[in-house]
């Protein structure tokens, strides 16, 4: 039905993604040929590839169960993070890409995005307006591909995970797409600043690659002014986007309550099934 599938970005909002594919990927033989992601869209597709899904939710759950506040004041002056999530994320991929690296990479050719600062912006700022222009398009722009950093010269790249050597090639890619300060350390490439693939676009169609075919695009955020589901001609390739039915009770960054992960799940496996109800095998409404 779909060779493509693109996973936006969103934080734990991108559990939302796990359960929705739960629910229709077996039903209507979703095996992509193609996977374009971007941070923690990528982390989500990289499991889902690998058939560890539901590890992960178990993961982060737990994690987060341990884990009691997004701060940790306690090592303002310690030599220990501040901001936990940097390590819940790089241990998360530690623990479940064992024995998974080769599966993921004959699965489909997975593409990951990474944000770079434009060459007149350097260092800090780069840093300070990346982060700008990603609250400013997270919360006031109802875009589906807001343009304001292409405007300001920021580009996105994307990366292979099959031109990746090893599984720490790999997490060191998902990491840059995730690259997201305070919450991760500042990582640089060739002294430009390397920042969240979705400071350019959350949801990376950048990544399909062209010819005819059909093109399955999950997001993490609800666009009110969309339906649930719907399809768009786009050259050869007919889109199909699929958004959560309601906002989520989830936050991007809040790795402290172990709930939200099973909220998102459930309300993407309830997505699922309404979108399974409503699309024809063909990729059109019914």
């Amino acid at each position: 039905m779909f060779d493509q599938v693109v996973f936006a970005g969103g934080g734990v909002r991108c559990t939302w993604q796990i359960g929705f594919w739960q629910s229709v990927a077996d039903r209507i033989q979703l095996r992509p040929r193609v996977v374009s992601a971007v941070s923690a869209g990528a982390l989500v597709s990289s499991l889902i590839l690998m058939g560890k899904s539901l590890d992960a939710v178990e993961y982060f759950a737990e994690a987060f169960e341990e884990n009691p506040s997004n701060v940790h004041w306690g090592n303002l002056f310690r030599k220990d993070p501040l901001f936990p999530h940097h390590h819940i994320y790089r241990n998360g991929m530690n623990r479940l890409f064992e024995g998974g690296f080769e599966r993921l990479r004959e699965a489909a050719e997975m593409r990951i995005a990474v944000s770079h600062s434009p060459g007149w912006l350097n260092g800090s700022l780069a840093l300070i307006i990346g982060v700008g222009i990603d609250y400013s398009d997270t919360f006031l722009t109802r875009s589906l591909h807001p343009n304001t950093a292409k405007r300001l010269g920021y580009r996105q790249s994307f990366y292979s995970v099959r031109d990746c050597n090893n599984v720490g090639d790999l997490q060191k890619l998902i990491l840059s797409s995730s690259c997201t300060p305070p919450f991760t350390p500042r990582q640089q490439d060739g002294g430009r600043e390397v920042l969240d693939g979705g400071i350019v676009d959350s949801v990376p169609v950048g990544g399909l690659k062209p010819g005819p075919g059909q093109v399955l695009i999950l997001l993490t955020r609800n666009y009110p002014q969309y339906p649930n589901h719907f399809s768009c001609q786009k050259g050869e390739q007919l889109w199909t986007y699929v958004q959560p039915s309601r906002p989520l009770p989830v936050s991007v960054w809040d790795f402290s309550n172990p709930q939200s992960v099973w909220q998102a799940f459930d309300a993407g496996y309830a997505d699922g099934e309404a979108f399974l109800a409503a699309y024809s095998p063909e990729g059109s409404a019914k």
